[in-house]
């Protein structure tokens, strides 16, 4: 069994609580030092520190300043649009702003490290004051609860006396006489016990009485003690020392605010004017201060002293006229075959922006990228060129707007064709690689043989595409991309095979692949096979009579053969003839042709119209032959040309397939198809 604890002494537990609560203050008051401390040595240093990077940041940028940048000193001020003009700008700011910074540190000193100094040497004062204090308060305390502990040990001693009286005088009464007692003794004792109990009694009250009000003297004292004189002491010990603090930190961040709102709008302005760089106002800054990359003067026309002609000349009938017509039909057509390359290029370099480049074929990409460039440059120079000669053309009084219209419509007829074909296997660096032979083509325009667009076409296939045909003959795949097909089954052609002869075709479906051209059915006009048979008998009768140096041919009454097939023209425009050998015809004439290439490749071709036979511009012409035959008689030198009407042709019997070009074996070739609009 363990014993009691150990009753601790009132006394001396108050003394060793008043010993903590000294303690405790004492670290209180270290505590609130060591942050005033702070504030006045810490902080400073770093302030000083910061100081020193700005003031070498300054220097830097007054350095900087001293140097001079064209352009920068004449500028307004108002609009910060030079890049030299916004650089100086920005250093001005970081001088400014590294000047705020520096007052910043030097006011630091003033508002914060001084009075954190003088705030500390008072609170050293108040804890001498406080600890004076907090000992008086806390020995009168302690002088109070020794008068208690000394009223209860008074009150002890009596009450205990008392007590001892109580007991003997109740075992008194209790006992009984003795053998040598008398009564007389025994009553004699018996008041002597009674006036010793009462006045144990009575002195054990008082020092009741005395020791209740001592107690409770005591406790108010401790009452006040608590709730007064502490913290009076406290007061004193913390003084304005809260107050201080916070004016302290509120003038740190009052201060840091300020100063990143000066940084902020001065950089947010800078940022503004930084926006305002743009390239195209230094490009024309940089022109006006340099004269010699502004616009030069034009070319001037120098003639001899006997010549007084300043002017293109055109007179009706003449030599000249013809000229200045062909030069306006040759450079129509150039401006339209570049018109169309221009677009190609565009399109390629399009193509080239969407592809994901790698490390490995990002050289590649870019190569490819700036030939298309190039090329786009190249082709827009030259139809500047052409569209200046076409100008001056223009104001000679030559009909221009008639070959350009006619040139750019069968361009625009080109491009929609192209667009709607949009071949799965289209390569962006097809459509510049006739660009890239443009360096050879401006030669040839400088030595004067400048081919037109109306002799020569884009090598690209013109059909519109889908076609909807019939099956003629059944045909199964021998390769995978192939199209097994049946007769008298309807398919889709949607585009051109990857070999001659060979197009590409959906069923119904919707299985793509490649089917042989001769086993279809193309579809055909009604009225151009009729006019082509009527016309069939008038070249008979007119080819008879006519001089020329070529074979006769005859019409077989079924069939022409390809080889020796009749080509006829319609014509678009009205045409005059500018010189004796020129053909003359109005809108709508059928012109038999009896020749696609002259002496010279400059759009002409040779044809007979109403017995005459002459040249003509193929621009003003549609061919017949390539709309009739729906593009198979260019593909095939073999192909037959059907001049009866559908409806009187009856198969009996399905002929045998045709022979193909194993696909694989035969490279496609290039054409050129014309199609009817």
């Amino acid at each position: 069994m363990q014993p009691p604890p150990r009753k601790v002494r009132v006394t001396q537990e108050l003394k060793h609580t008043h010993a903590e609560q000294m303690s405790r203050l004492h670290i209180k008051h270290q505590t609130e030092c060591d942050l005033l401390e702070d504030l006045r040595l810490k902080g400073h240093p770093r302030f000083c520190l910061f100081a020193l990077l700005l003031q070498a940041l300054q220097k830097l940028a007054n350095q900087y300043l001293k140097r001079e940048w064209p352009d920068s000193l004449t500028e307004e001020q108002a609009d910060h649009r030079n890049m030299y003009c916004v650089w100086r700008a920005y250093l001005e700011g970081t001088v400014q702003v590294t000047q705020s910074r520096i007052s910043t540190c030097d006011n630091y000193k003033v508002q914060v490290a001084d009075p954190a100094k003088t705030a500390r040497l008072q609170k050293e004062q108040q804890l001498r004051k406080c600890i004076e204090q907090l000992t008086v308060v806390q020995a009168e305390l302690q002088e109070s609860v020794k008068e208690l502990t000394k009223s209860r040990k008074k009150y002890q001693e009596a009450e205990t006396m008392a007590q001892a009286v109580r007991e003997k005088a109740e075992l008194d009464a209790k006992s009984k006489l003795s053998l040598f007692q008398s009564r007389s003794s025994l009553q004699r004792a018996s008041v002597k016990l009674k006036a010793k109990r009462s006045e144990c009694n009575s002195k054990a009250t008082h020092a009741r009485n005395d020791y209740l009000l001592t107690l409770a003297a005591a406790n108010a004292h401790q009452q006040r003690y608590y709730d007064t004189d502490l913290m009076d002491c406290i007061k004193v010990l913390d003084g304005r020392i809260y107050e201080q603090v916070k004016d302290y930190l509120v003038s740190l961040c009052q201060t840091e605010l300020e100063t990143y709102q000066a940084v902020h709008n001065t950089f947010n302005q800078l940022l503004n004017s930084s926006n305002g760089v743009l390239q195209e106002f230094h490009q024309q800054l940089f022109a006006q201060k340099n004269p010699m990359f502004q616009q030069a003067p034009d070319f001037s026309y120098q003639p001899i002293d006997s010549d007084t002609v300043m002017q293109l000349q055109k007179e009706s009938g003449t030599a000249e006229e013809h000229s200045l017509d062909k030069e306006a039909r040759k450079w129509a057509s150039r401006v339209a075959r570049e018109y169309k390359s221009v677009i190609h290029t565009q399109r390629a370099l399009e193509e080239y922006g969407t592809q994901e480049s790698s490390e490995q074929n990002n050289s590649e990409l870019e190569t490819k990228m700036e030939v298309a460039r190039q090329s786009l440059r190249r082709a827009e120079t030259v139809k500047v060129k052409a569209e200046a000669r076409l100008d001056l053309l223009r104001q000679a009084g030559v009909a221009v707007e008639t070959w350009l219209k006619s040139a750019m419509n069968q361009v625009m007829e080109e491009l929609e064709n192209e667009r709607w074909n949009n071949l799965s296997t289209h390569d962006p660096s097809l459509s510049v690689r006739p660009d890239l032979d443009r360096e050879d083509e401006e030669e040839m325009e400088d030595s004067g043989e400048v081919l037109d667009d109306s002799s020569s076409s884009p090598s690209s296939t013109l059909k519109n595409y889908p076609l909807t045909c019939k099956v003629l003959y059944s045909y199964k795949a021998s390769q995978p991309d192939e199209l097994t097909i049946e007769e008298q089954e309807i398919l889709e052609v949607i585009d051109d095979g990857d070999m001659e002869d060979w197009v590409k075709a959906r069923n119904r479906s919707g299985q793509v692949g490649y089917v042989p051209e001769k086993y279809l059915q193309l579809p055909s006009s009604n009225s151009l096979l009729s006019m082509l048979q009527s016309l069939a008998a008038l070249d008979a009768r007119s080819h008879s009579s006519s001089n020329s140096t070529e074979p006769e041919t005859e019409l077989p009454t079924g069939s022409v053969n390809g080889d020796s097939s009749v080509s006829f023209a319609k014509a678009l425009y009205d045409y005059a003839g500018q010189t004796d050998d020129e053909l003359s015809f109005p809108e709508g004439a059928i012109i038999r042709i009896l020749s696609r290439e002259t002496h010279e490749d400059d759009g002409f071709w040779e044809g007979e119209f109403n017995g005459v036979v002459g040249v003509f511009p193929a621009v003003l012409v549609e061919d017949l032959a390539g709309a009739s035959e729906n593009g198979d008689g260019q593909r095939d030198g073999s192909a037959q040309l059907y001049l009866t009407e559908p409806s009187c042709v009856q198969v009996r019997a399905a002929p045998p397939p045709p022979k193909q070009h194993p696909r694989g074996q035969v490279k496609r070739r290039e054409e050129v198809e014309i199609t009817l609009v």
